[in-house]
This record gives C-alpha cells, sequence and structure tokens, in this order.
C-alpha cells in the first residue's frame, strides 16, 4: 500500500527522472585514480560541440558498473575501458545529436526542475534534507563540478523527453492487430511419445579395444594445455590497515552521530481513510460525516472499510502497517508528528486526496550498543584511510615492478608477500588463475615470451596485482588410464544414441505410413501424451516440446510428423493433428491493450532508431574511436 500511495502522489514519470539522475557512485574505489583525462580534451566533435576525453571515461565507468549490477556473474576482469570505449562514444555521439534535434525542435530543461530533481536525491540528504557539503563531495568522487552534473543531468533529461515523445507516437490497425493475433495466439494439438535413453545406456557394453581405439583416433582431445605458475604480489587496502592510526574523535564523532539515527527511526503503525476531492466540493461534507462518526466512538476500522476510497486497504479498515520517517508524503508525517499513540488527526490535505490518520500504535528503535558499534565504526574509519593510502602505494608499486630485476625485490621493498599460483592454462584454473584478467597478462607476450612483470591489474575495485611466470609447464598426453572412465562415458552415450535414434526412426515411419500414434505407443509399452489449445507459452509443458511443436508446418490432411532429442537424451516423437488460427475479437480488452501498446511500442521504436540514425548520418561527426 505505501508504495502505491507513493506511486499516486510522485507519478511514474518523475520516477523515471529520479532513475536518471541517479549516476551510481561506483568512482569510489580504485576506479577514479584512473580518471585523469583532461576536461577538455576532445574525444570527439558533434556538429561543433565537443565531447571531452573525461565526460568519455565517465561515461565508460557508469556502463561498466550497470553491465556488473545487472550481470551478477560476470568477470569484471572481462569489462576493459578498451573494449567499452568504441561503443560508448557511439552511444554520446548518438544521445549528443538527439539532443542536438530535440534543442531544435523547442524542447528544453529548466534550471527549476534540475533543482527539484537534485533536492529529491536521498544520496545528496542528510537527516531528510539537502545537504550541499555532501552533494559536492560525491560529485568530486565522480569526477564532476556541479556545473558539469548539472549540464549532464540536463542533457539526460532531455535526450529521456524527446526519446518519450516519440515513445507516443507509435500506433497500430486493428487489422494489423487480428493479423498478429492470428499468429500470437495460435494453439496447436499434438501427440507425443518419449523413448528413454536410459535402458539403453545399461545395455551397451563397451571392450578395452574400443577405449584403445578411440584414444588412438582422438589423442588431441587428451592433451593437457599449456601451464604457467607464477608469482604475484597483491595490494588491498586490507595490507595498509598496519599504515594507518584514527582519530579517537572522530570515532566518537561518528558514533554518537550512528546512535541519533538509529534512535531516530521508530516504528509507527497507522491507518487512515482516503477521500478523493471532487470537484463540487462533495468530499468535504463525507469526510464532515466520518469524523462525526468517529467523535461519536465509531470503529475506525469499520468506518474505513464502509467509505475509504483507498481501495487497496479499506478491506484492512485503512491500515498501512508499520512505517518510518520518510515513507509517506510529508503532510501525512507531518501530522503524525502531532499525535499520540491512539489518537486520530484532523483533516490531512495531499495530492492523493483528504485523509484522516489514526495512530495505532509504536515501537521503540533498536539502538546497537557501543560494544557493538564502535569497533565497526573504527575498522570502517580504518579502512577509508587505507583506501586514501592506496593510490600512491599503487603508483610505487607500479613503478618498482615497471623497474625490479626479480618481483622478490618488489615484494621486499614494499613490504607485501609474494606469492605463488597453482598451474594454470589459457583457459584458466583455481585461485587467481580462475581470473581471466591474470590468465590474459600471464599468457601475454611481454610476459610470457620477453619475461617481464605484468602491469599493475586492477582485478576489482580496491584490488589490485601484479604477476610474472615463475614456471612453464609444456603440453603432454595424458596416460589411458587417466581418461579411461571419460572415453568409456562418451562411447556409451554414443551408442545409446545410435541405437535410440534407429529406434525412433523405425516408429516414426509407421506413424507417418498412418499407424496412431496412441497405438505405437500402446504396443512398444512406451510413455504418450496429448497436447490440445497449446499455446505459444504457459503452461507445464516441457519448453523445447513446445517450441518444436509451434516450428513445425502446420497439417493440412494428415498430421505432420517431428522428431527431437532432449537435453537428458531422451527421444520424442511428436504427431502435430492440427493448428488453430488466434482470435482477436476473443480477446479479453486487457489483453486487446497489451497487444497494441505491444504493437505501437515496437513501432515508435523502429521509428525513432531510423530517426536516431538518420541524424548521425547527417551529423557532421569527428571521433578518436
Amino acid at each position: 500500500m505505501l508504495q502505491d500511495l507513493r506511486d499516486n502522489l510522485n507519478g511514474v514519470a518523475k520516477g523515471v527522472l529520479i532513475a536518471i539522475i541517479i549516476i551510481p557512485f561506483a568512482l569510489f574505489g580504485v576506479d577514479a585514480l584512473f580518471l585523469s583525462g583532461s576536461s577538455t580534451e576532445e574525444a570527439a566533435n558533434v556538429n561543433g560541440e565537443t565531447i571531452t576525453e573525461l565526460r568519455l571515461q565517465q561515461a565508460v565507468e557508469n556502463q561498466k558498473q550497470q553491465i556488473l549490477s545487472r550481470y551478477k556473474d560476470i568477470d569484471p576482469a572481462l569489462l576493459t575501458a578498451e573494449q567499452l570505449r568504441a561503443p560508448v562514444i557511439q552511444q554520446l555521439i548518438r544521445k549528443k545529436v538527439v539532443e542536438q534535434a530535440a534543442l531544435d525542435n523547442g524542447m528544453g530543461v529548466s534550471s527549476r526542475t534540475i533543482y527539484d530533481l537534485l533536492m529529491d536525491v536521498k544520496e545528496f540528504k542528510t537527516d531528510g534534507k539537502f545537504d550541499a557539503d555532501r552533494y559536492e563531495f560525491a560529485l568530486r568522487q565522480m569526477g564532476f563540478t556541479p556545473t558539469s552534473y548539472k549540464k549532464l543531468l540536463s542533457s539526460e533529461l532531455l535526450f529521456n523527453q524527446f526519446l518519450q515523445g516519440v515513445a507516443v507516437t507509435g500506433f497500430t490497425t486493428e487489422q494489423e492487430l487480428t493479423l498478429l493475433a492470428g499468429v500470437t495466439e495460435q494453439t496447436r494439438d499434438f501427440y507425443y511419445l518419449t523413448l528413454p535413453v536410459s535402458p539403453l545406456l545399461d545395455s551397451v557394453e563397451i571392450s578395452e579395444e574400443d577405449i584403445k581405439e578411440y584414444y588412438a583416433r582422438n589423442s588431441e582431445q587428451f592433451m593437457t594445455e599449456e601451464q604457467l605458475v607464477i608469482e604475484y604480489i597483491e595490494l588491498q587496502p586490507s595490507d595498509l590497515l598496519g599504515e594507518v592510526s584514527v582519530d579517537e574523535g572522530m570515532v566518537e564523532e561518528l558514533y554518537q552521530a550512528e546512535i541519533a539515527s538509529a534512535a531516530s527511526k521508530k516504528s509507527r503503525h497507522v491507518a487512515h481513510i482516503l477521500l478523493e476531492k471532487q470537484n463540487d466540493d462533495s468530499h468535504l461534507n463525507k469526510i464532515a460525516m466520518i469524523q462525526e462518526k468517529l467523535q461519536n466512538g465509531a470503529d475506525f476500522a469499520a468506518v474505513a472499510k464502509e467509505y475509504s476510497e483507498d481501495y487497496g486497504t479499506a478491506e484492512q479498515g485503512g491500515d498501512l502497517g508499520f512505517t518510518q520517517a520518510g515513507d509517506l508524503p510529508d503532510e501525512l508525517e507531518l501530522a503524525l508528528d502531532k499525535l499520540s499513540v491512539g489518537e486520530l488527526s484532523g483533516i490531512v490535505d495531499s495530492n492523493v486526496g483528504i485523509h484522516i490518520l489514526k495512530f495505532i500504535a509504536e515501537t521503540e528503535a533498536d539502538v546497537p550498543s557501543r560494544e557493538t558499534l564502535e569497533p565497526l565504526i573504527r575498522s570502517q574509519l580504518e579502512l577509508q584511510l587505507a583506501k586514501e593510502l592506496l593510490p600512491e602505494r599503487i603508483e610505487t608499486l607500479n613503478d618498482l615492478s615497471y623497474n625490479a630485476t626479480s618481483l622478490q625485490e618488489t615484494a621486499d621493498e614494499t613490504a607485501l608477500d609474494l606469492k605463488t599460483s597453482e598451474p594454470f592454462g589459457r583457459t584458466g584454473g583455481n585461485g587467481v588463475g580462475s581470473n581471466s584478467l591474470v590468465v590474459n597478462a600471464a599468457f601475454s607476450d611481454a610476459v610470457l615470451a620477453e619475461g617481464y612483470a605484468s602491469e599493475v591489474l586492477e582485478l576489482s575495485d580496491d584490488h589490485v596485482l601484479v604477476l610474472a611466470v615463475r614456471e612453464r609447464i609444456s603440453p603432454r598426453l595424458k596416460a589411458l588410464e587417466e581418461v579411461t572412465p571419460q572415453i568409456k562415458s562418451v562411447l556409451i552415450q554414443q551408442q545409446a544414441t545410435e541405437k535410440l535414434l534407429a529406434r525412433g526412426a523405425e516408429l516414426q515411419q509407421r506413424i507417418i505410413a498412418g499407424e496412431i500414434i496412441e497405438d505405437v505407443a500402446k504396443t512398444h509399452n512406451l510413455e504418450w501424451q496429448v497436447s490440445l489449445d497449446t499455446k505459444r507459452v504457459g503452461g507445464n509443458l516441457d519448453e523445447k516440446i513446445r517450441q518444436h511443436a509451434f516450428s513445425m508446418s502446420v497439417p493440412r490432411e494428415a498430421p505432420v510428423v517431428g522428431n527431437l532429442l532432449l537435453a537428458n537424451g531422451d527421444y520424442v516423437l511428436i504427431s502435430l493433428v492440427k493448428a488453430k488460427p488466434g482470435d482477436y475479437s476473443a480477446l479479453g480488452i486487457s489483453q486487446k491493450r497489451a497487444l497494441a501498446a505491444s504493437v505501437a511500442n515496437a513501432a515508435a521504436s523502429q521509428d525513432y532508431q531510423a530517426y536516431e540514425e538518420l541524424l548521425v548520418q547527417n551529423a557532421d561527426v569527428a571521433s578518436r574511436y
């Protein structure tokens, strides 16, 4: 309910705009060290306007963080600046030509809009209020000045404004929707039987001669990779903790701030009655009547259930649940602040309508003890101080490793440990060898062939590494006894699949010749099933079977027969007997609207892409990438 209430108050558009301006604070850490480009050095020029090298670096880092946020399992080492720079500069060029077109068409973003949005960004607030110092600090960490950041916001908002303007222009005709529904809403009737592979696996016998023959014929499959053992030096903030000293006054200050913040987070159990505002002011008479009922002792929950126009909570007696400061709109928060537990508010006016609030209960905040909190604060401060030392130490590590004759010298001078990896190949290995950035550096010409130490590698935020090759292990042919189980498994699967395919082909021919699939299945004691009115999506049917059934040609007079192998090795025969086109007229209103919106959005997207491409083609663009 709370989210619904906030959505009603703020609107979808505002939420979209706020999302645009929250650039991830990804440059806190090692990444920020490498944003060293000049603020004026030109990366590209679009119709006389410059895209700076620094703006490109910021956009590359932002893109990297967005990808890592979306795809949690991706290796950060795979996302290098070199890989991202070319596509990102193209994105910036396209945004720039669209922004220019928007301005040419009379669009714009007011300073007031920028101001209002900045005031709403929680990352720029302290205790719920805009904090100018926090704002400027955050911008510096991201490589922006207030002026350059506002310029970026204006550009992003203008781009979005133009994009949204195009998005609403898409349309479709009923004829298009009828044709599309005929395909998307098509249903199919089919029978299918399954030939399991497992019984055949048990019946296959593999001889020693078969294994030896396969080993001799496929010896290249059983060669080990060339492997390396590397020595390396890691540097992380934790390695520098012994060099920092925490100011006790700062510990105490942060402790008191945390205690005050925790103490303020009381939870309040709140209910409300909501009436929407009417042009004839009839809502005022209705709210007065409700107030009179409540003053005369009527049960709040019963009154809310009968009269509240917040249909999401009315059935629950207007219950909004437990809230904390900031969960509700400001008007409601201010009204609650004046109430004691058990009290009712007067009429509270908001953008949604008018409310009567009931303060049901309050729970005290859970304030952590000094014994719990102080060590955490101290460790956080120590880690932050260590991070501040990191840029200088990275530079030192880079210089020493570049000039040293061995990494042991570097380790000695930096008082860092020289570590040794397990063997790993070009496809990676265990431990540090599982990092693709490490693998690529170790097998590079400079490191492997010429014997140099690598450059300082950024493995992740606040974690760098430099390496050199200690040992090179040549490929070898694995002994037959090492790979016998692997070969045996392959041969069993191969022979079982061959038998299965032969049996399946025989049954398929019988069905094509006119036998009914149910009869064929029963004759061989096989599992068979029927799937009627099957749709393209939904249901519990195996997705591979569904996809294959919808890939088969539409049956005319006789069923169409097809086959496929499932991922588990089982063989499936499909007899498609009927395909029924979807009926647009039979769709519900919501389905029709969804289909129309999908087609319209696709059309609008195509129009926008075509227009954007035309703008780019006609633009005077010069780029270094």
